[in-house]
């Protein structure tokens, strides 16, 4: 039997979602212990959203390891019994679902778009060892969230953000997309109400109303990416198009379902692309936002939330002294608290606010970058080489790993015990 540190990883592997791909960053990382860790992985569903076959099987020698595992502690009712087995575990969901599997339990989360989080997430996350997050907003979520006895979480928290993988190589998406316009935006987003996207389509094109050589290429879906999906999302687009202007010029293009890593990328096309739009709520981090940011692309977004932390670099000034600036467009907004109709058992609760874009910031926006592209375009390369460098995803694999390392306990309890045996033995 082996003697090495037992570690559980519970997370969505398998799926497209941001949640899936933090699970991935930290299973890849794991992967790389393995000469001192004995690995399971615990797959498990984000949501509704699509499950990918590619990733189980890039990583089905250990989901079926683990599956294996779980049928040998099971009883004759099917309940799982590990109770004591695993020395560690690292737990990839939002804080309200944590739970007490090791005596090294590691939570791994998003937190929330908001200002704050629920109370209900105190005790779950002080019932962990220690907190990674993707983001300083996310990291603030945590920290603001108070009970009214004036508990708050104790939890030590690091900030691990997500990576750019480079050596991927772009597929032209673009091919077969009849792309009639010359100026273009992006926005890659879930149809859900922190996106904001009916208010972003409405300026858009109240805007653009009369600008034939203006369009906006939309990568969506309401749920996943089923064919059912694709058409519920084409209609719901289309009326709420016509109900903004039956008689726009500018172009709405959609683009739906399962695309490959190559693909993702190649959305982020700088020779069809011209700027990004993000009219978000609010961002645990961004993804998308930060793969247009990596790519080159101009990014107008609401200037609050997770992708500030990518969106602003150092920059020296005339005097040569180093500040952070903003490398984006920034859109204004007001803070308030979320509307009832979008409250979540759990997540979203009444004490939560967060951002709201306005309307003449946005459209101040979008008519600068249409006019004035190529004044902003240096600072977008000057943001892609930083980030590119900083968060590359060689460098956060590194991260990821020495953190593990910290958070890992010395020695397995099965290896004390061997030891403690030994030492009983030669007295």
């Amino acid at each position: 039997m082996s003697t090495k540190t037992k570690v559980l990883l519970v997370g969505p592997i398998c799926n497209q979602s941001g949640y899936s791909e933090h699970a991935r960053t930290i299973l890849d990382a794991l992967l790389d212990n393995q000469d001192n860790i004995d690995l399971y992985v615990q797959n498990t569903q984000w949501a509704t959203s699509t499950y990918d076959t590619k990733y189980f099987d890039k990583y089905k020698p250990i989901l079926k390891k683990t599956e294996a595992l779980f049928l040998s502690k099971q009883d004759a009712k099917g309940n799982v019994h590990l109770n004591g087995f695993f020395d560690a575990s690292f737990q990839v969901k939002p804080p309200n679902e944590f739970e007490k599997i090791s005596d090294n339990d590691i939570g791994v989360t998003a937190a929330l778009e908001t200002t704050k989080a629920p109370v209900q997430w105190i005790p779950k996350c002080n019932m962990m060892n220690h907190i990674f997050v993707v983001s300083n907003h996310a990291k603030k979520n945590l920290e603001n969230t108070k009970d009214a006895n004036g508990n708050k979480i104790s939890t030590p928290i690091t900030v691990i953000p997500f990576g750019y993988n480079s050596k991927i190589e772009k597929e032209d998406v673009y091919d077969k997309v009849p792309i009639t316009t010359s100026f273009n935006f992006l926005s890659v987003l879930q149809m859900a109400p922190r996106k904001n996207f009916e208010n972003m389509l409405k300026w858009f094109i109240e805007e653009f109303e009369n600008d034939s050589d203006v369009g906006l290429v939309v990568k969506t879906q309401l749920m996943n990416n089923s064919t059912m999906d694709f058409h519920n999302i084409k209609t719901r687009l289309r009326v709420l198009a016509d109900s903004i202007s039956k008689n726009r010029k500018c172009k709405i293009y959609l683009l739906h379902g399962n695309f490959s890593e190559e693909q993702m990328v190649g959305l982020y096309d700088d020779s069809v692309v011209d700027c990004y739009l993000s009219l978000t709520h609010g961002e645990g981090f961004g993804i998308p936002i930060f793969n247009a940011a990596c790519n080159g692309i101009p990014v107008i977004a609401t200037n609050w939330s997770g992708h500030l932390d990518f969106l602003r670099a150092p920059s020296k000034n005339r005097a040569g002294n180093t500040k952070l600036k903003s490398h984006f467009l920034k859109v204004d907004y007001d803070i308030m608290p979320v509307q009832d109709k979008h409250l979540m058992p759990n997540l979203i609760t009444k004490e939560c606010e967060w951002a709201y874009p306005k309307e003449k910031s946005f459209r101040k926006n979008l008519r600068f970058i249409r006019k004035n592209k190529d004044q902003f375009v240096p600072d977008a390369e000057s943001l892609k080489e930083y980030l590119r460098n900083k968060y590359s995803s060689e460098n956060i694999h590194n991260k990821y790993k020495e953190e593990i390392s910290k958070n890992l306990p010395e020695k397995s309890k099965l290896q004390d015990e061997v030891e403690k045996m030994f030492s009983q033995l030669s007295v």
